[in-house]
């Protein structure tokens, strides 16, 4: 009795027919249906995949490994955890909720967006990236200083050290006499200020517009327990205010990085933080509306990918008000299945250029998205039916491997 050979195994193909796994030739080969709990190597050899064992009775999720400070970060109910992987004990940082959370290193500082806000970590302490916006001072017009009466504009913003908040509404004083009644030229300006309840706040600081005028210019900094200052001469003004009709920068079901900006993805919306502001978003201008859920997000360097529930697009534009996109394939991805994959791991002739190109699970199989907007479906024609409700890619040596649920 003949026995055919087994080996070596080309992998799975449950698209070909049974007469078609077996191919000859001066390569010859064999696909098999299903290969499960299994890894193939390079040369079609078969061994069992490494098992699993339990480590901790604490149901631990969302566990990811900064490249940054090596600090291993997880999420244990509501709540964000840095964890010891080889006693498995944790330490608490922060609050967060439950839910799906994103990591991402920019600027030496791991940037956490968990289910309502966005956290910076440094290596040692966690902070929210954004700060509240103030509300309008209260002003009032007193005696004595050089002001001439008139029309004056007044807005204020926090400061956590450097880190600037966005403008709040403008207060106004407009009369052609002070409004308490007494009867003179000049006068000053009472800024009675807002309390702030953010402890992490250091500084509050002060716009304001010359006589008439309509661009705020900065006044002056003080300290954040100041609970009034008096403005009595505008003669030294300096810088224009850069953050008016902004607001604090929303979470979302996605986090990552593009060209200056944090990119946010919730429902069918990608929002974006302004240009080296991270905190700050245009709620005007600093959205896209994609017509689909969004599956998953990843940039590369001619554009962003975006997973729909039944396809992908290619969103191509320097600003979110001037963005194009092109359905690409009308197979679906695998929810949260894209990684970034380094350009010159898999050749300039597959990644097209770029330095970064994506990768995901989708119906047929893996899928790359280069840097020009191409797609290259690698397993087409081999693989069908490939679905899942959820998963996650993570890369191995040179072998991704994708769980999926």
């Amino acid at each position: 009795m003949a026995v055919s050979k087994l080996f070596p195994i080309a992998g799975m193909n449950n698209v070909a027919d049974d007469d078609a796994l077996q191919v000859g030739g001066d390569t010859p080969r064999l696909f098999v249906r299903d290969a499960l709990n299994v890894d193939i190597t390079e040369t079609g050899r078969i061994s069992l995949r490494k098992g699993a064992s339990k480590v901790t009775e604490l149901n631990f999720k969302n566990i990811w490994q900064s490249p940054l400070h090596k600090d291993v970060f997880a999420t244990l109910g509501d709540q964000l955890v840095k964890l010891n992987p080889i006693n498995w004990q944790y330490e608490v940082l922060a609050t967060i909720g439950t839910g799906h959370v994103n990591f991402e290193v920019i600027n030496n500082l791991v940037y956490i967006a968990g289910v309502i806000e966005i956290y910076t970590y440094n290596g040692i302490s966690i902070q929210p990236l954004t700060i509240d916006t103030p509300a309008s001072p209260l002003l009032n017009t007193i005696e004595g200083g050089s002001l001439k009466t008139g029309s004056y504009n007044i807005a204020i913003s926090w400061l956590r050290g450097q880190q600037e908040s966005a403008l709040s509404q403008l207060s106004i004083i407009n009369d052609d006499q002070p409004s308490n009644g007494y009867d003179q030229l000049s006068f000053s300006i009472q800024v009675n200020l807002p309390y702030c309840l953010d402890q992490s706040i250091t500084n509050v600081r002060i716009y304001v517009t010359d006589r008439n005028g309509s661009e705020l210019l900065h006044y002056q900094d003080f300290p954040i327990q100041t609970a009034s200052i008096t403005i009595s001469n505008t003669d030294q003004l300096g810088m224009s205010a850069r953050f008016k009709g902004l607001s604090p920068m929303r979470s979302g079901r996605y986090l990552k990085y593009w060209q200056g900006r944090l990119i946010t993805a919730d429902k069918n919306i990608l929002r974006f933080s302004e240009p080296m502001a991270y905190h700050l978003h245009d709620e005007r201008f600093g959205f896209v509306v994609m017509p689909q859920k969004i599956t998953f997000i990843l940039p590369v360097d001619g554009g962003i990918w975006v997973g729909q529930v039944t396809h992908v697009v290619f969103l191509t534009g320097n600003k979110p008000q001037d963005m194009t996109f092109q359905a690409k394939t009308s197979h679906a991805p695998v929810p949260d299945s894209a990684i970034e994959i380094d350009s010159n791991d898999i050749g300039s002739d597959i990644s097209q250029g770029g330095n970064a190109t994506a990768l995901w699970l989708a119906e047929n199989g893996y899928v790359l998205g280069t840097s020009s907007g191409q797609i290259i479906e690698l397993q087409a024609g081999v693989l069908q039916g490939v679905v899942a409700k959820s998963s996650r890619s993570v890369r191995l040596g040179r072998r991704i491997t994708t769980i999926v649920s």
